[in-house]
C-alpha cells in the first residue's frame, strides 16, 4: 500500500474529450501545490473554503495552458478528511495530463485505484461498508442499483447493526464484571434476560443475512438462459425479452450456432440473457461446438426458460431437453400462441413437471409481460424490492454477519445452559470482532488492498 501521507492527484472524470475535466488533489500539501499551478484572476490571497475561483492553469514550466475553476476544501471538511482541491478545466485530455504532470513535478504523486475513498475510510469519514457502496454507486447500471448503493453509502447497514453491537458491548461489560469479581455471579434471571437479548440480536442479523439473496441479484444481476430444441423460436423470444433484435431469426433449424449474450434490465435489475444454440444430435462440428456451449450456459445460469413450439405436438427432442433440466430452476414458454395449438393439457402438465408454464407469442408480444413478471419473482424470491430496509449486497458482508450471528447464538446457549461466563464472553468477543471486520473497525492491509483495488482511479 502506498504512503497515505503523500499528496495525491488524479483525473476524476472519465478519460477522453468532454465539456469539462475534474482533477482532484488531496493531502497535507494540497493548498501549497495548488498555489503553484493556479493563478486566480483579480484576487489577493487564497479563496474562502468551497468558493469557486476562476484563474489560469500553469504547466510544469510555468506556461499558461488553460482557464479553470478551482475549489478548496480544508481538512477535515472534505471527502477524504484531508486538504483537498478540485480543478475544473476544459475537457481536453492534453490539458488534464499537463495539469497532472505539473502537480507531480512539484511533489504530488498519481493516486492509486480508490485511494481517495481509502483515505476517507482511514480518516473516519465513512466505514468500510459505506466505502464499498461508493464503488457500487459509480458502477450502477440501473436506477435501482444506484438507489440501493446510495442507501448503503448513507450508513444503512451500520444503523441496522448498531443496536446489535451496543447490546453485545453491554452484555460483555456485565459478564466481565462478574468474572472479575467472582463473588458477584450473574443471577439466573439476568442470564435469561441476556440470552433473550442475544437471540433478538441474532435474529436481527439473520434478517440482514437473508437479504443477501436479493441484494446480490440487485448488485450483480441475474443470468437467464433461453434453451430448447432447434427452430422453436428461442431467438425470437430472446429478442422479445430484450425489446430489440439482437439474435438472427430464420426458419432454418440451427441458425443460432453460438451463444449470444446480452444484458437488459427487468424491474430495475440487470438480467444477463443468453440465447443458446438448439440442443439436438448433430454431426456438424461447428453446431456441436455451439451445443456444448449451450450445455455450459445452462450450468452457469441462475434459471432457464425452456422454449417449445405449441403449434407442433411435443417431440422426443422436447422430452429429452426437459430431462436435461431436472434439478434446474426454470419455466416453460410455449411459443407461437398466435397459431392453433397442438399440445393437450396432459402433454403440458407432463412436460412442465411443476415448472410454471407461459403461453407466449414472441412474434406478437403476447404473454411476454407475464414471463417478465415471473423472471422478477424468480430473481427476488417473490419479495418486492422496496426502497426501505437493509439489503446486503456483498459476499464479504454476508459472511461477517453470519459469523457474528453464529457467535451470538452460541453465547446465548451458554448463558441459558448455566455454563461459565467465560464461554459466553469468548463467543461474544468473536462476534463483536466480526461486526468490526464488517464495518472496518477491524481490518488488515490485505483486506483494504483487495477492496480498494477494484475502484476506479480518481475516486
Amino acid at each position: 500500500m502506498e504512503n497515505l501521507r503523500d499528496t495525491i492527484c488524479a483525473l476524476s472524470t472519465p478519460p477522453g474529450h468532454s465539456g469539462i475535466a475534474v482533477v482532484r488533489l488531496s493531502g497535507e500539501r494540497s493548498f501549497e501545490l495548488a498555489g503553484k499551478v493556479f493563478v486566480p484572476y483579480g484576487h489577493e490571497g487564497p479563496a474562502p473554503p468551497r468558493t469557486a475561483r476562476l484563474g489560469r492553469i500553469l504547466d510544469s514550466l510555468g506556461a499558461e495552458i488553460d482557464e479553470a475553476l478551482v475549489l478548496r476544501f480544508p481538512a477535515p471538511n472534505s471527502y477524504t478528511g484531508e486538504e483537498m482541491v478540485e480543478f475544473s478545466t476544459h475537457g481536453s485530455p492534453v490539458i488534464a495530463a499537463a495539469l497532472l504532470d505539473a502537480l507531480c513535478s512539484r511533489g504530488a504523486r498519481l493516486a492509486g485505484p480508490g485511494e481517495f475513498t481509502l483515505r476517507a475510510f482511514v480518516n473516519g469519514k465513512m466505514n468500510l461498508a459505506e466505502a464499498e457502496a461508493v464503488a457500487d454507486l459509480i458502477g450502477a447500471q440501473t436506477l435501482l442499483q444506484a438507489e440501493t448503493a446510495l442507501r448503503q453509502r448513507s450508513g444503512e447497514l451500520g444503523r441496522e447493526i448498531g443496536p446489535v453491537r451496543d447490546a453485545v458491548v453491554d452484555i460483555i461489560v456485565e459478564l466481565e464484571t462478574a468474572v472479575e469479581f467472582v463473588e458477584e455471579d450473574v443471577p439466573a434471571v439476568s442470564r435469561r434476560g441476556m440470552a433473550r437479548r442475544l437471540e433478538e440480536a441474532r435474529r436481527r442479523l439473520g434478517r440482514a443475512v437473508d437479504s443477501y439473496r436479493r441484494g446480490r441479484i440487485v448488485r450483480e444481476g441475474f443470468t437467464l438462459a433461453v434453451v430448447g430444441r432447434p427452430n422453436v423460436g428461442k431467438s425470437s423470444l430472446f429478442n422479445a425479452l430484450l425489446g430489440r433484435d439482437r439474435s438472427i431469426v430464420a426458419r432454418l433449424p440451427g441458425t443460432t450456432r453460438d451463444l449470444v449474450s446480452e444484458s437488459s434490465s427487468i424491474g430495475g435489475i440487470p438480467v444477463h440473457l443468453q440465447d443458446t444454440a438448439g440442443i439436438r444430435h448433430s454431426e456438424d462440428p461447428v453446431e456441436k461446438l455451439g451445443i456444448d456451449r449451450s450445455v455450459e450456459a445452462i450450468g452457469d445460469a441462475d434459471a432457464v426458460v425452456l422454449v417449445a413450439d405449441r403449434a407442433r405436438a411435443p417431440s422426443e427432442e422436447d422430452r429429452r431437453m426437459r430431462e436435461r433440466l431436472l434439478g434446474v430452476r426454470g419455466a416453460v414458454a410455449l411459443n407461437k400462441s398466435d397459431l392453433p395449438g397442438a399440445w393437450k393439457t396432459e402433454d403440458t402438465v407432463e412436460f412442465a413437471r411443476g415448472w410454471p408454464v407461459f403461453e407466449v407469442s414472441a412474434l406478437r408480444g403476447a404473454g411476454i409481460g407475464e414471463l417478465r413478471a415471473w423472471i422478477v419473482d424468480e430473481m427476488t424470491g417473490g419479495v418486492p424490492l422496496g426502497r426501505e430496509g437493509v439489503l446486503v449486497t456483498r459476499l464479504r458482508q454476508r459472511r461477517q454477519l453470519e459469523e457474528a450471528a453464529e457467535r451470538l447464538g452460541a453465547a446465548a446457549e451458554s448463558l441459558a445452559g448455566g455454563m461459565s461466563e467465560e464461554f459466553a464472553l469468548y463467543d461474544l468477543r468473536r462476534g463483536l470482532e466480526s461486526l468490526g471486520v464488517l464495518t472496518g473497525e477491524v481490518h488488515t492491509e490485505d483486506l483494504l488492498g483487495e477492496i480498494f483495488s477494484r475502484f476506479c482511479i480518481g475516486k
